[in-house]
């Protein structure tokens, strides 16, 4: 396939995948090798292979922490940033967190896109049938509709740098040293503290 199938401009496209880890990992797995031999970089999950577990909730490869906020949330900022959602539903079936993730990029307009559609007939409304993710490549490509611009923040140029610095260590260390426990209280702390930081005036008022 040639490099411009996968890609909207200059710029290579992403995808986030979802779907019940208990029911269809294999699946999610196939749908993961699939998109990646299509030039398509998954950003979640990356290494679909599961290594842990915490109650229900399973951990694959490309988690690097065990805390089940920071893992889905991260998973929730991928749907946010790829080009489109890549949904795993081969029986209609679709779990409670996957429900959330698709109900997350319908409200922050990223394309949802599966190959058999939800059971549920509300998320049936928000997903794209599609026979296979090229498929989807040739619908981002030529209708305009599906691309959506990405959320950023504005950095105020008389920051602290410093501070900045020291903020990205403590949130390197609460992710990096097991004392920590569940480092989700430490880093969403000291995340608030570095988007201050960083945060430009509000343009808006």
């Amino acid at each position: 396939m040639m490099a411009t199938d996968t890609q909207i401009g200059k710029r290579h496209l992403t995808a986030t995948v979802s779907g019940s880890f208990h029911r269809h990992m294999q699946v999610i797995t196939a749908a993961v090798h699939e998109l990646v031999s299509l030039s398509i970089q998954v950003l979640s999950p990356a290494d679909p292979r599961v290594v842990a577990a915490n109650g229900e909730f399973l951990f694959v490869a490309s988690d690097r922490v065990r805390s089940v906020r920071l893992v889905q949330d991260r998973h929730l900022e991928s749907i946010r940033a790829a080009d489109f959602l890549w949904l795993v539903c081969p029986d209609g079936y679709v779990g409670q967190s996957a429900s959330m993730e698709v109900g997350f990029a319908a409200g922050v307009g990223v394309p949802i896109f599966a190959t058999h559609a939800p059971s549920d007939l509300t998320l049936r409304e928000y997903v794209e049938m599609a026979p296979s993710p090229s498929d989807v490549l040739r619908r981002l490509d030529s209708n305009s509709r599906f691309h959506h611009r990405s959320q950023g923040i504005l950095i105020d140029p008389h920051s602290s740098v410093e501070e900045a610095h020291l903020t990205l260590e403590r949130i390197e260390t609460a992710l990096t040293l097991s004392s920590y426990g569940d480092p989700a209280r430490h880093v969403y702390r000291d995340m608030a503290s570095l988007r201050r930081t960083l945060q430009g005036p509000d343009y808006t008022q």
